[in-house]
C-alpha cells in the first residue's frame, strides 16, 4: 500500500472521529426524539465505516501491483476545484441575503455547468434539484431563509 493511499484514508478516519466526538457532546438522544448531535454523529459513523472499508481494501490489494498516482486517473482540474470552493463560500455568504431558492439554484447551476453539461441540461437539473430539495425539506418542517423576495421561508 502506497503512502498516497493511506494518508488520505487516515485523514478521513480522523475527521470522522472528530465529528463523532463533538456530535456526541451536543447530545444524541434517540431516533424518536433526536438531539442536535444525532445527524452529524450518524454521518461521522458512515464516513468512518467507508474509510475503514477503503483502508482494508487497499491493504488487501497490497501484493497485487499498486499503480502510481498518474496511472488510470485523470488530471486534477484545479480551476474546477477553485470554482466549487468559491461557490460553496458564496453560497454560505448569500444564503441569508438572497434566500434558499435563489441561492441554491445559482449554486447548483454553477456546479452542473462546471461539469460540462449543456445549457438545457444544466437549467433542468438545477431547477428540478432545487425544487425537489425544497419540497422534501419543507415536508419535514425545515424553514429556510426567505431572502429578498420572501420566497422559501
Amino acid at each position: 500500500m502506497k503512502k498516497y493511499h493511506i494518508i488520505p484514508t487516515l485523514f478521513w478516519m480522523g475527521l470522522s472521529l472528530f465529528v463523532m466526538i463533538f456530535s456526541y457532546r451536543l447530545g444524541l438522544r434517540g431516533f424518536h426524539n433526536p438531539g442536535p448531535g444525532l445527524a452529524p454523529f450518524v454521518l461521522g459513523l458512515l464516513l468512518l465505516l467507508i474509510s475503514l472499508y477503503v483502508l482494508i481494501d487497499a491493504l488487501l490489494k497490497k501484493g497485487r501491483g499498486d499503480e502510481t498516482p498518474g496511472e488510470g486517473q485523470s488530471r486534477t482540474n484545479y480551476g474546477k476545484i477553485g470554482l466549487v470552493l468559491a461557490a460553496l463560500f458564496a453560497y454560505s455568504f448569500l444564503l441569508e441575503r438572497l434566500g434558499f431558492l435563489i441561492t441554491t439554484w445559482i449554486f447548483l447551476f454553477l456546479l452542473f455547468r462546471s461539469m460540462g453539461n449543456r445549457w438545457v441540461t444544466t437549467l433542468v437539473a438545477s431547477t428540478s434539484t432545487m425544487l425537489a430539495t425544497y419540497l422534501v425539506f419543507t415536508f419535514f418542517g425545515v424553514r429556510f431563509p426567505p431572502g429578498i423576495f420572501g420566497l422559501g421561508g
